[in-house]
């Protein structure tokens, strides 16, 4: 089946949970932000199922540690034989009633880790024909298919389901949810996801003051609106420092060829996996992180679909959010229609105060902080997924700035996402970087 195919209407990822919502506010209750954890959920997480849905948690319990990933050349008669029969038990599973679990957010949201984990664990331990789809068994794939409609997510391991916070929600009291590997390599690879997480939570924080200043266009008004997009810019940067500190404790070839292998999704297998009519849906990723489309939506920069014209538009154009309309800047008003009022009316208001220099400063200043994002995200895909691919593990040749502008590393592999990586991660880098008010606009 074609991946396109499968969110095509009225696919359950279309519908909301039980209710719609009202988008005519950036009040963070309406879209589940909390203003201490951000996009995380601010309530500790469910540490284990229990009643008849423990099997699940029994059987992840014999796998994390225990399974070898298929063609792993270490792995013994005992380790092939222990596989065989942990996957037997999960064949043998009884088809457990998902609906009982609608009742607490929270035990959903367990269930679709638990069922998520073990189809990727299932699925990664023997090798696959790549002429075949990937069958799932039932005993996972009617369960996690339940659970997944009625959270409105894919049936599959995604971002959100591998960091979890503790309370009181800090950058110091989270943890991974999930150990494959049981290497600390993992852990910190899971955890520097979440400090980059909660350190957004001031960028949210100040992209809402931002929005509630816009009603508003007085030469004081202009001032606080250039102040928090400044303060933005430095959080920016201190995410991306947080980016790179994965370098301190993640090794990139554990991270290769260890653990990475295990959260590859069906985008990785040829024919995909077959359950339930889903074939090839994709493994987490960063691209799933709600706070860079939140920091894109916000600042106008706009990712016109792979192969438009836009790749090669000169990028001396203003920003998107002041362009003339041209066919890109047909998508971008297209893309205006979903964004709430608030986050029309911050383009409307940097558009009409164009000319303000100190604002003008201020925009460019936080764009040219996510810009420097995405370069340090290309610097590390090349270091922990290109280079490993290539067998070249001298990081030093790695993070020249040519490298970095080109992308040129990065022909064939693909992301836990699917998509191609570096030529990927350069074009929506160029793209913020056409994001920039010139100075005759």
């Amino acid at each position: 089946m074609p991946s396109d195919s499968l969110l095509r209407r009225p696919h359950f990822l279309h519908i909301s949970r039980h209710h719609t919502f009202d988008i005519s506010t950036v009040a963070a209750a309406d879209y589940d932000v909390d203003v201490h954890s951000g996009f995380m959920p601010p309530q500790e997480p469910v540490a284990r199922l229990l009643g008849e849905y423990e099997a699940w948690e029994d059987l992840l319990d014999h796998a994390i540690g225990k399974l070898k990933l298929a063609g792993d050349a270490f792995a013994t008669v005992q380790d092939r034989e222990y596989i065989a029969c942990w996957r037997q038990k999960v064949r043998e599973l009884p088809i457990v009633d998902a609906d009982p679990l609608y009742k607490d957010e929270r035990a959903l949201r367990r269930a679709h880790v638990v069922l998520s984990y073990l189809t990727h664990l299932y699925v990664h331990s023997v090798t696959h024909s790549p002429s075949c789809p990937i069958s799932i068994p039932q005993s996972l794939s009617i369960p996690l298919v339940s659970v997944s409609r009625e959270l409105g997510i894919p049936p599959i391991l995604t971002y959100a389901d591998t960091i979890d916070p503790s309370l009181p929600v800090g950058p110091n009291n989270i943890r991974s949810v999930t150990n494959i590997t049981g290497t600390g390599d993992e852990d910190h690879f899971y955890m520097t996801s979440a400090r980059i997480e909660l350190r957004g939570v001031e960028a949210l924080t100040l992209m809402r003051a931002t929005l509630d200043e816009t009603f508003l266009s007085d030469a004081l008004t202009i001032t606080r609106v250039s102040t928090y997009l400044t303060r933005l810019a430095g959080v920016i940067d201190d995410i991306s420092a947080l980016l790179m500190s994965v370098r301190q404790d993640c090794d990139p070839d554990v991270f290769y060829n260890q653990f990475r292998p295990w959260i590859n999704g069906g985008t990785a297998h040829p024919s995909g996996w077959n359950f339930d009519g889903f074939a090839k849906l994709s493994g987490p990723s960063a691209g799933q992180s709600s706070l860079v489309h939140a920091l894109d939506i916000f600042l106008g920069v706009e990712h016109p679909p792979h192969g438009s014209s836009e790749s090669t538009e000169n990028p001396t154009h203003p920003s998107p959010s002041f362009r003339p309309s041209t066919s890109s800047g047909m998508f971008l008003q297209k893309q205006l229609l979903y964004m709430p009022r608030h986050h029309r009316a911050f383009l409307s208001y940097l558009s009409k105060h164009v000319d303000q220099p100190k604002l003008k400063e201020a925009y460019n200043s936080a764009v040219d902080a996510l810009k420097r994002f995405r370069d340090g995200h290309i610097r590390i895909v090349t270091l922990y997924i290109i280079a490993q691919a290539k067998g070249n593990v001298d990081p030093s040749s790695l993070f020249s700035s040519a490298a970095v502008q080109s992308g040129e590393e990065a022909k064939g592999p693909r992301g836990s996402g699917g998509t191609l990586l570096v030529p990927f991660l350069k074009s929506i880098r160029d793209n913020t970087s056409r994001t920039f008010i010139h100075r005759g606009a």
